[in-house]
């Protein structure tokens, strides 16, 4: 089970490393780097293609943190990708997203997760 350790603006710590760009967990336990945006950090509006990758991995539910000021948003089309699948999807600000991620996870909860650790 991965655990996010702590969070602040341009950074975040995952089982205890810790990334300066936004990341992506998967259920399985995988953490990748979100790609794309500006130099490290990931766009400040998630697109149908991220969750097209993290959905091929089976969850319960979705968490998708929208930065420190909560700022980022999810793409039309990508929020029309997620309703089509019917992945339960919630989207906070990225402080809370992680609260709500260890919560769900540490409850055996098979849990993805898109973090922006800006804005």
């Amino acid at each position: 089970m991965v655990k996010i350790n702590g969070i602040g603006f341009g950074w975040i710590i995952v089982d205890g490393k810790k990334h300066w760009h936004d990341v992506v967990t998967f259920p399985s336990g995988e953490v990748k780097r979100r790609k794309g945006g500006f130099l490290m950090f990931g766009s400040h509006s998630f697109k149908r293609k991220e969750f097209e990758e993290l959905c091929k991995d089976e969850m319960d539910l979705l968490i998708v943190g929208t930065g420190t000021n909560g700022v980022a948003t999810i793409s039309n089309e990508a929020q029309y990708f997620l309703e089509k699948l019917k992945v339960e999807t919630i989207v906070l600000p990225s402080l809370e997203a992680v609260k709500k991620f260890n919560e769900l996870a540490s409850h055996g909860k098979k849990v993805g997760a898109i973090i922006h650790v800006t804005c």
